[in-house]
């Protein structure tokens, strides 16, 4: 992977590559051998245009092309400011400029940005702008998804956010798959927290509040500890639950001084996904959490007591209850597998049998405004 500035070619135009890098400045972009940029397509003259790089940001400047230059669909005749997700057109050849992260192929050309090891769809740079408009706007929304007992009887809810922006319907994998290209996932983590925890105490909820972080934001943990304490005294009546994949703090002193600090707040701690891969049993012995959320690949389809599946979930259950952990399982979908989580002894349920996603606020969701003493970029 490599990052920096890079135009991600809107995939209407077959002979154009998906991204061309722009790792050295000034990039001079036009058809002639010794351009920085070259392309080698109609209608895009010898030495189209420039753009620099200046302490301010970047800058594109048309060099006298026969096509124009344009910038947000305006043609330009001056040195022209550019921001991260702005529409170029050279010629009649689109292209939106990106920052973060490229897939290199051998030949050292971008073939298509990535996201980890998914491909992000070919419209991602007609949906750039859009994403950072629902930053900007704050344009998302509160979800929550029921928990269940193992009998059955309510406990608490997930808080799940969505995007509000009608030009991102994807779901909140796709605005983290676009947040990743621009480096932001926690910024988007934090905004979609800070909306669910806001509606969340306007609907006046006091049962268990599960919600979750991204990894990204475990890199530094002070700084989470910090916007934890934030938001907990912003909404002291919410019963807080926090989610983390286990295989993200891998350090067990670090660990235990998160669950410390995370008691001290009086937030409850889970550890998500547990099975998902190897299973982090030292840290689940040394470190135990509150609550044990089961990897959904687990019980997904669970419906015979005579398989692996139910064999290994019922010896890990018994294990994890030993230690004085409560379990959880997701995605339960089946009256099958429901019978057998009970047999098994599952402390909680959640999943489409119980209840889809909904909206908290489903009339007219508001925006958590920031104030001075935010700690969100």
């Amino acid at each position: 992977m490599q990052q920096g500035f890079y135009l991600e070619s809107s995939g209407k135009d077959a002979s154009l590559p998906r991204q061309l890098s722009l790792d050295r400045f000034p990039a001079l972009i036009g058809r002639h051998p010794d351009c920085t940029v070259n392309l080698s397509v109609d209608r895009i003259s010898r030495r189209h245009a420039r753009i620099e790089q200046h302490d301010a940001g970047l800058v594109i400047e048309d060099l006298g092309s026969t096509n124009g230059t344009y910038v947000n669909h305006q043609q330009i005749n001056a040195p022209t400011a550019l921001r991260v997700g702005d529409v170029l057109h050279l010629a009649d050849h689109e292209f939106r400029l990106m920052l973060g992260k490229r897939a290199v192929a051998d030949s050292g050309q971008a073939d298509e940005t990535m996201v980890g090891v998914k491909a992000l769809p070919r419209d991602f740079p007609l949906k750039m702008s859009a994403f950072l408009e629902l930053l900007d706007k704050e344009q998302v929304t509160a979800f929550c998804q029921p928990i269940v007992t193992g009998q059955g009887r309510p406990f608490g809810q997930e808080l799940l956010g969505r995007s509000a922006h009608p030009g991102l319907d994807g779901g909140v994998g796709e605005l983290f798959a676009l947040a990743s290209a621009l480096d932001c996932e926690v910024r988007l983590s934090r905004l979609l927290r800070r909306q669910c925890f806001a509606a969340a105490d306007r609907a006046g909820m006091r049962e268990p509040l599960f919600f979750n972080n991204h990894p990204a934001e475990c890199e530094d943990l002070d700084d989470l500890m910090a916007e934890l304490h934030e938001l907990r005294k912003r909404f002291p009546d919410l019963d807080l639950v926090f989610e983390v994949h286990e295989s993200a703090v891998t350090d067990l002193a670090v660990m235990g001084d998160v669950k410390r600090e995370l008691a001290g707040m009086g937030i409850a701690l889970a550890y998500d996904d547990f099975g998902a891969g190897q299973a982090r049993l030292l840290e689940l012995a040394e470190v135990p959490p509150d609550f044990l959320k089961f990897d959904m690949a687990l019980v997904r389809d669970l419906v015979e007591r005579d398989s692996a599946r139910y064999r290994m979930l019922e010896s890990l259950n018994s294990m994890i209850r030993g230690m004085g952990v409560r379990t959880l399982v997701e995605g339960v979908e089946l009256d099958e597998t429901v019978e057998l989580c009970r047999e098994i002894g599952i402390d909680f349920m959640q999943g489409f049998h119980f209840g889809r996603p909904r909206p908290l606020e489903p009339e007219s969701p508001t925006r958590y405004h920031h104030t001075e003493n935010d700690s969100a970029p």
